[in-house]
């Protein structure tokens, strides 16, 4: 990944994690707005082109699927939806096994 994009990303990534409005985070940092937005959809352009398909099918009773991503440009933020009113927003895609024990927990506290 270029300095460039990095530098973009960082900042991209800083603000899914803040929660904050990207033109309120521009006027903070000293950015241009425009430049956020133009950063944001190029890095979203090549991320998405990189995601590949599972080649097998999930296991049986497993809730997760797993995916290949080649040539990650930057993390990509996610939000997860935990239970009723509570969401997680996430820097970047946790892992398979994060996320399994995320559900294990969850599953623990429902009971």
């Amino acid at each position: 990944m270029s300095k460039g994009m990095q530098y973009w990303s960082d900042h991209l990534a800083a603000i899914a994690v803040e929660g904050i409005q990207t033109k309120a985070y521009a006027k903070r940092e000293g950015l241009s707005v425009s430049a956020l937005y133009y950063w944001r959809k190029r890095i979203k352009d090549a991320a998405s082109s990189t995601v590949v398909a599972p080649a097998v099918a999930p296991r049986a009773g497993s809730q997760f699927v797993p995916v290949q991503v080649r040539d990650v440009f930057h993390p990509v933020p996610c939000s997860l939806s935990v239970a009723p009113g509570v969401r997680l927003e996430l820097a970047q895609l946790p892992t398979p096994e994060w996320l399994a024990a995320l559900a294990g927990a969850v599953a623990r506290q429902v009971r």
